[in-house]
């Protein structure tokens, strides 16, 4: 019997023996480096702010405007600012506000620039997320026109769950269990059909808002406006 492997890289696991001194300190046989960590929480963290208000451009006196503290994740990596940053804006320039990592570096920053070409800039080593375009006339006194692009996913994004950044895709429609139950068990009470329906919103005037949603295991002919019917798989 012929056996071939290759080595896969992975981690974390205890090291065996110190290989080398680093700063002071022993680096052993299986140790990782940010870039390993980095991969691996971009795994769960999909790039973008985290918050409402995270790195919320807003106007201040005169020309300036104010990038609110927030936290962000981009390549895997965490920006955490805890303070307010303000810039001084010139006037007759449209401004690009962003985030930026230079994972080359090692840093974050962010920037203000009137040359918004190009932007944002995704490279194997930068990540820029957009946060806000501030357009300031010629002349003007005072900044009344921000964009607010944070939740534009092209240009910055919003981490919203862990499930998006894996990439998982119909979740909902494969799933077989619910609170460690199989479907078969949730509201069954006469057959396959639940004896009344189940009011989720009150609504008199539109049916963009679900009414009432009914159960059974087979599909109705019609439907009102503003109901929903989920099947029961018998």
């Amino acid at each position: 019997m012929a056996i071939y492997f290759h080595p896969v890289n992975g981690g974390m696991f205890d090291s065996t023996q110190a290989v080398e001194e680093v700063g002071g300190f022993p680096r052993g046989d299986k140790a990782v480096d940010a870039a390993f960590f980095a991969k691996m929480f971009s795994c769960f963290y999909k790039d973008g702010i985290i918050g409402e208000n995270s790195f919320r451009v807003t106007a201040g006196s005169g020309l300036t405007v104010q990038v609110a503290p927030g936290v962000a994740w981009a390549y895997g990596r965490m920006a955490w600012q805890q303070t307010a940053l303000t810039f001084t804006l010139g006037a007759g320039k449209t401004w690009t506000i962003l985030l930026r990592l230079n994972t080359a570096a090692g840093e974050f920053t962010c920037v203000a620039t009137d040359s918004g070409a190009g932007l944002p800039s995704r490279t194997d080593s930068v990540c820029d997320l957009i946060l806000a375009e501030v357009t300031i006339p010629a002349g003007a006194a005072s900044i009344t026109e921000i964009t607010d692009t944070r939740t534009d996913a092209a240009k910055c994004g919003v981490v919203t769950s862990a499930v998006e950044a894996l990439g998982t895709v119909n979740t909902a429609q494969n799933a077989t269990m619910l609170g460690g139950s199989p479907a078969s068990d949730y509201l069954k009470k006469s057959g396959g059909t639940m004896t009344g329906a189940l009011r989720a919103a009150a609504d008199t005037s539109g049916a963009s808002v679900v009414r009432n949603i009914s159960y059974g295991s087979t599909v109705p002919a019609s439907l009102a406006d503003g109901e929903l019917f989920i099947q029961l798989a018998d």
